[in-house]
């Protein structure tokens, strides 16, 4: 846990002692179906993270992203189920997208995930793999490219060892460049 605070702030500190570098925190929200050597499990999703305008390739830029699935039944009221299945998930992708106007754009991303299946009470795994994302979106920033982004999208995770966790999420985002 702490290498993954220390990351997030090496990130953000790195980010802002540029003095032409931009970056933008932003959250994800949504439907999730996920499985680990199991049938698939309805779930949601909520999602943080962290980008910046320093690219890695052209037009490519870095994002730091770290979410929770779980079980949808663990936000409802008056359930006794002890355990709720979870995958926790850490990423680095690079970003792309293309306008296709002013204000409405396609976003892209691909990347390495780690992920932490927790689908079982007994199970506690770290796993490797990739992720694929794809994000309709609404550009509202203003003329100095401060401001807010928002979207609806699809994120597709699969791991490459252990168990073999993976998951598909619908979500809305909602992102703020500072």
């Amino acid at each position: 846990m702490k290498i993954k605070i220390f990351l997030f702030i090496c990130l953000l500190i790195i980010s802002s002692s540029f003095s032409q570098t931009r970056f933008s925190i932003g959250n994800r929200i949504g439907y999730s179906s996920f499985s680990s050597s199991s049938p698939s499990i309805n779930g949601f999703i909520f999602s943080l993270f962290a980008q910046t305008d320093q690219s890695l390739f052209e037009e490519v830029y870095p994002r730091l992203s770290l979410s929770l699935i779980k079980e949808i039944n663990s936000i409802l009221p008056s359930d006794k189920t002890p355990y709720y299945p979870q995958l926790i998930s850490i990423s680095f992708s690079g970003v792309t997208a293309q306008y296709f106007d002013s204000r409405i754009y396609l976003e892209e991303s691909v990347g390495l995930l780690v992920v932490n299946d927790k689908s079982f009470i007994d199970r506690n795994s770290w796993e490797y793999g990739v992720l694929l994302s794809f994000l309709a979106g609404l550009d509202i920033r203003n003329f100095n490219l401060q401001g807010w982004q928002t979207g609806i999208g699809v994120e597709y995770g699969i791991t490459f060892s252990g168990l073999l966790p993976n998951y598909l999420n619908f979500f809305l985002q909602f992102q703020y460049n500072f």
